[in-house]
Order: C-alpha cells, then structure tokens, then sequence
C-alpha cells in the first residue's frame, strides 16, 4: 500500500507530475522508493501519457489533477490473489515521479486488456 511523490513532485506539485511524465504503468508489489529499474521489473501493463491526457483544476481552495483516463493496454505479465497492486508514473527513461495504490487489486493475467481508471491526485489547502 506504499505511495510515493519524488522530489520534484513535492516541489513542484500538480504541475511537476503534468510535465514530467510520459508513461503510466501498473505494476505489483510495489516498496516505498523503488528504483526505475524495479517497477519496470514489477511491471504488468504500461500506456503512454501526455502534458494533454493531465486535467488540472481548483475545486474549493485545493488544487486538483485528474490523471489520464480512458487509458488501456495489454499486460505482459501476469499478477496473482494476495499481490498488492500500484500504479507508477515515470519519465519513460529513469525516474520515478509519482505512485498511487490500486485498490481493487484484481488479478491481471498477461495477455488481457487492462484498463487504467481516472485516478486524482489533490494538493490540499494547509489547515
């Protein structure tokens, strides 16, 4: 259930994760800082993502980012009951920039579509 923003993220918020990522992927098993190279290795189904797909808004006096929706691939690799499902955004070549839990965590099996669900990522007004 680990989540993670990496630096630039925490810095630059909505905006970083708008500019800076290119692929979203699904992944199993995550562990809180994993490296580039570890999600490619946990990875179950990858789409490409665009500035364009990241819808930014203020909803109340928070800033809001809806993730790409309408997304879907084809899994290479296949999950079982008991794995603990992530979805991973990155740059496509080196980073981690952000990574929200999955919380269904369906089984995937390699070779069926996965469809990427709307996720919303919130900066919330200090309180």
């Amino acid at each position: 259930m680990a989540k993670f923003a990496s630096s630039a993220v925490l810095r630059g918020g909505n905006s970083a994760i708008k500019s800076l990522c290119t692929k979203m992927l699904l992944v199993k098993n995550y562990t809180f800082g994993a490296s580039y190279a570890a999600v490619q290795a946990a990875k179950l189904a990858e789409v490409t993502v665009a500035n364009a797909d990241f819808v930014q808004t203020t909803v109340g006096n928070n800033e809001q980012l809806a993730l790409p929706t309408g997304k879907s691939a084809v899994a290479t690799a296949s999950s079982v009951s008991g794995d603990d499902l992530h979805f991973v955004f990155t740059d496509g070549l080196a980073v981690v920039h952000y990574v929200a839990d999955e919380t269904t965590d369906q089984v995937v099996t390699s070779g069926n579509t996965v469809n990427f669900p709307s996720l919303l990522y919130t900066n919330n007004q200090p309180v």
